[in-house]
């Protein structure tokens, strides 16, 4: 996070605002602070030979809006490019909805393996578990997507140098407010479910105790 903050927020406007101090045009200014972020993606990508998704998505709305913001001599399209990032991951959020499991899901399932497993036969157990998942992503497809229209939107209604700021800070909110009602909201809501599920297994299971000499199945897991 401080590396996206210095590379790609606080250089580039730094660099913006000596390009204009020395007669630069606006495209030419904003070109030349683009450079960062892309040289960021480069340079992780030397270092580990691995290229990640989110960098992908960076670096093609970068260049995309790059190349089109000096075809076009447009500042416009060249301050739309974290809008760009932010709009493409959201419809990503809303992709993955069609498939078996949403992107969220992944997200929750990373990290201690026993714990991949548990969640992963609690979203094969429980409709419910798999209604909040769907609805986490959703919301997340939402908001990214309603945030990249409102920033779209507000770049012709102020100067550059203060849409830079305006810009960064929106993203740095927007994905940390998300990720704190995540946490919180999915937290509560997932350990709730997942008691209730316990719960009725438990009830089920003393109702139906196993005859002798045959074991209870497992949850199957994915």
């Amino acid at each position: 996070m401080r590396n996206d903050i210095i590379f790609g927020a606080i250089l580039p406007w730094l660099t913006y605002l000596l390009a204009k101090h020395f007669d630069y045009s606006t495209v030419h200014a904003l070109a030349l602070g683009s450079i960062f972020p892309i040289a960021v993606i480069v340079v992780a990508y030397v270092r580990s030979n691995r290229l990640a998704a989110i960098g992908v998505i960076t670096l093609a709305a970068t260049v995309a809006s790059l190349v089109g913001s000096l075809y076009f001599d447009s500042p416009y399209l060249a301050l739309l490019k974290n809008s760009l990032i932010t709009g493409f991951i959201g419809l990503v959020f809303a992709g993955s909805l069609l498939m078996p499991r949403p992107l969220v899901f992944h997200f929750a399932t990373e990290g201690d393996p026993e714990e991949r497993k548990r969640l992963k036969r609690l979203y094969a157990a429980s409709p419910d578990y798999r209604a909040l998942m769907r609805f986490m992503t959703l919301a997340w497809a939402v908001v990214l997507i309603g945030e990249a229209c409102v920033r779209a939107l507000i770049i012709p209604l102020m100067p550059v140098s203060v849409f830079l700021v305006v810009s960064e800070v929106m993203w740095i909110g927007v994905f940390a407010l998300m990720m704190a009602w995540s946490w919180r909201y999915g937290g509560r809501k997932g350990t709730a479910i997942a008691n209730a599920e316990a719960a009725r297994e438990q009830h089920s299971f003393s109702r139906h105790p196993r005859k002798k000499g045959r074991d209870r199945r497992p949850l199957e897991t994915f």
